[in-house]
């Protein structure tokens, strides 16, 4: 789902900052990269000053383009990174965990989106800095300051590399993304705090900020997209964001070299910035069998994890904004695999491992309603086995179930009636959860 391995709309959005739609200047594109090329160097050196980099170098080049040249990017980027066969992987992971309508074409989602949302990128091949010709001056001159980061960034390591497509971790991608883009925000608001003798640190918090950044976002692809895919292109600058405001009220600026070198390995660490940055807990490593033997006639689409992040959001069909990201705190970690018969039904296989006996209770609990959410024709027509422990639905010659041992969850969708027991005992033996990679 969302993620399946390719987190592609954020991994694209890596160095991209967004503001709203503006009106065009009449000033011309020669003289907007003069004046912003007068700006960058002081404000690089700014920058890296705050950082705690020395002798950062000149900055890269500006260059000033139109809104069809950033699509022509975005497409240019989204082939370089992805096959058609990994895109429609994508696309179908995040139908089957109904995130998604079946009907989308995600890759012309993506590049409406990005084409309406950027206004400005740091291209880590190139080497350059492209800004929008349609911002006003004050607002190339804010968007510049965030792409200056990013180049920053780009110094110390590889940033292409560290948020390549990394099949199989979603998660982790999407925590390292909101690492880069919470820098980029935080690090470009002590910038503007520090005339008045203060830094980000020192505010209280950073509620009206974090909302304003989500305000800021608004046009009328954004308006009209699943709100799956609205709140995975924030993700990054919201809560990455909020995890830089953290690491500041203990740690200076120049701690976040270390970081990069041992980062955040799960959204988790991100949404609740404690349990990387003071008692450490890194995700556990879940194991999801190949279970294609079992499901003749059907293709495998993807296996990937969901994260707390991802989790929340499927419970949120079902409980509510507020309520589906808050049943999805106890978070652990997951592993899912997913297949597709000819009539375009998914199968799914996943495990997710929580905090404690409560927190597993609760969420097989929250997932049995989940399947009854998505799957509307099983309201009802569980049927509870083992004690409580074990939930199964049959429905048109389709078996689903969801299981609690210990706590650890599984939930099986859409499994011929004859494999489901197969499937379940093949799933508790796989290798056993252990400890992060």
């Amino acid at each position: 789902m969302r993620r399946a391995a390719l987190l592609l709309l954020l991994v694209l959005a890596a160095g991209l900052a967004w503001i709203g739609p503006v009106r065009v200047q009449s000033q011309t594109d020669s003289d907007r990269q003069a004046a912003l090329a007068a700006v960058a160097a002081p404000l690089f050196d700014q920058l890296a000053e705050l950082r705690g980099m020395a002798a950062p170098g000149p900055p890269p080049p500006v260059l000033v383009q139109s809104r069809a040249d950033n699509r022509r990017f975005i497409e240019q980027e989204i082939n370089r990174r992805y096959s058609p066969a990994q895109l429609e992987a994508e696309r179908k992971s995040m139908v089957a965990w109904g995130v998604l309508p079946a009907s989308y074409d995600l890759q012309r989602l993506f590049l409406d989106l990005l084409e309406e949302q950027v206004s400005a990128y740091y291209d880590p091949l190139r080497k350059i800095m492209v800004v929008g010709d349609w911002l006003p001056p004050e607002q190339q001159r804010a968007a510049l300051m965030h792409e200056l980061v990013h180049a920053l960034q780009d110094r110390e390591l590889s940033l292409d590399a560290f948020v390549a497509p990394d099949p199989g971790r979603g998660d982790r991608l999407l925590a390292r993304q909101a690492l880069v883009e919470g820098e980029a925000v935080a690090l470009s608001f002590d910038l503007l705090l520090k005339p008045q003798g203060s830094d980000m640190s020192r505010l209280p918090d950073l509620a009206a900020t974090r909302g304003l950044i989500a305000a800021s976002a608004g046009g009328p692809v954004i308006a009209k997209a699943p709100k799956f895919v609205r709140d995975l292109l924030l993700f990054p600058y919201v809560e990455g964001l909020g995890f830089l405001y953290q690491l500041r009220k203990r740690q200076p600026w120049s701690t976040l070299s270390a970081v990069y070198k041992d980062p955040p390995r799960s959204t988790t660490q991100i949404l609740h910035p404690a349990k990387y940055l003071d008692a450490r807990e890194d995700p556990l490593t879940v194991a999801v069998p190949d279970l294609s033997s079992l499901l003749p006639g059907m293709h495998f689409v993807a296996e990937d994890d969901l994260g707390e992040s991802s989790l929340g959001a499927v419970l949120a069909l079902h409980l509510g904004d507020q309520e589906g990201p808050r049943a999805a705190e106890g978070w652990r970690g997951d592993r899912y695999r997913i297949w597709e018969d000819a009539a375009g039904r998914f199968t799914i296989a996943y495990r997710v491992v929580v905090a404690d006996l409560a927190a597993a209770s609760a969420l097989a609990d929250q997932l049995k309603a989940s399947v009854e959410r998505r799957h509307p024709a099983l309201g009802g027509k569980g049927h509870v086995r083992a004690g409580g422990g074990l939930v199964t639905w049959l429905e048109d010659g389709h078996a689903f179930a969801v299981e609690r041992r210990g706590t650890s969850v599984v939930l099986l969708e859409h499994f011929p009636p004859p494999a489901l027991d197969r499937a379940r005992d093949a799933l508790w033996r796989a290798r056993s959860v252990g400890a992060p990679e």
